[in-house]
């Protein structure tokens, strides 16, 4: 009993490894702006809080891989709006946030890069950074940080997304 159960996690052991590789082959060749192939557990939407008065709003995350780039991700975080309270909102309705960006690829096990951005109460806002992962499956997770703190304090619960990177 114990050796039939060894044998069908070994086979599907082996034929997981032969798709993720033969997936690996197909893609790391080609180079294009076309959405790369991804899935996320978690969604592409979040909230977020900000730097001063209270400010706060949600992004939408999209990952696509740069004309010309093998082995790069763009990220590109679109604003919903963001607003806060007060006066000093009043004053200067800027909202500073904190991107940290965690990928496990080819290149490493839970690399970090940490990216900085400024939304206002305009939907449509955005940001967009490249991160150098390298080719072959990604899984890329990000979410917002406390911009005014030198300890990284979650804001938000953030996006997972598993990739394969050209």
């Amino acid at each position: 009993m114990k050796e039939l159960v060894k044998m069908k996690r070994l086979l599907a052991t082996l034929v997981v490894s032969l798709v993720v590789g033969a997936l690996c082959i197909a893609c790391a060749g080609r180079v294009s702006a076309a959405p790369i192939p991804q899935v996320s557990t978690t969604g592409y939407n979040f909230g977020i809080f900000g730097d001063h008065s209270y400010c706060r709003g949600a992004v939408n995350a999209t990952v696509d891989a740069p004309q010309g780039k093998q082995g790069v991700v763009r990220v590109t975080v679109r604003s919903h709006g963001f607003t806060g309270a007060g006066a000093s909102w009043k004053r200067n309705p800027k909202c500073r946030v904190l991107f940290g960006n965690y990928y496990t690829s080819v290149r490493g096990y839970n690399l970090e890069k940490w990216v900085s951005a400024t939304f206002g109460p305009r939907a449509g806002e955005k940001k967009v950074w490249d991160i150098n992962t390298g080719s072959g499956p990604v899984s890329l997770g990000f979410g917002g940080f406390s911009p005014n703190s030198p300890v990284r304090v979650p804001s938000g619960y953030g996006s997972t997304i598993y990739m394969l990177v050209p």
